[in-house]
């Protein structure tokens, strides 16, 4: 994705962090969750996965496992991964560590269909 965007909103390790123009320089890991975007008079809202992020210079690097536009995100799907993550998580010799990940990963990428991240950016 390549755009020029006024301001975003993006889940980093320790919670949400808004950026727009001239925003001092950093770098952050991303978390699975919302990616908010505003771009003139126009929104969108997206599922990002894992990744980094880099502001400099009124640019952003964002590189993550997944990026899917919420209006693309199929609900059904979602729930079902869900829940396969979760009882993935109880089998017994599972990698657990991977199994929470997915975890994440299928919470936030419900919880932005649901529009349940809306107390967060708004």
């Amino acid at each position: 994705m390549d755009s020029e965007t006024e301001s975003l909103i993006m889940p980093f390790e320790k919670g949400y962090i808004g950026v727009k123009n001239n925003h001092q320089s950093m770098t952050g890991v991303i978390m699975p969750g919302a990616l908010w975007l505003k771009n003139k008079n126009k929104e969108e809202v997206r599922f990002i996965s894992n990744g980094f992020a880099e502001v400099k210079n009124n640019e952003i690097l964002l590189l993550t496992d997944a990026s899917e536009e919420k209006s693309k995100i199929d609900k059904k799907r979602a729930e079902e991964s869900l829940k396969r993550a979760k009882a993935r998580l109880l089998e017994r010799g599972s990698n657990k560590k991977r199994a929470e990940e997915s975890l994440k990963r299928a919470k936030a990428r419900l919880d932005v269909v649901k529009g349940e991240f809306l107390n967060v950016i708004k």
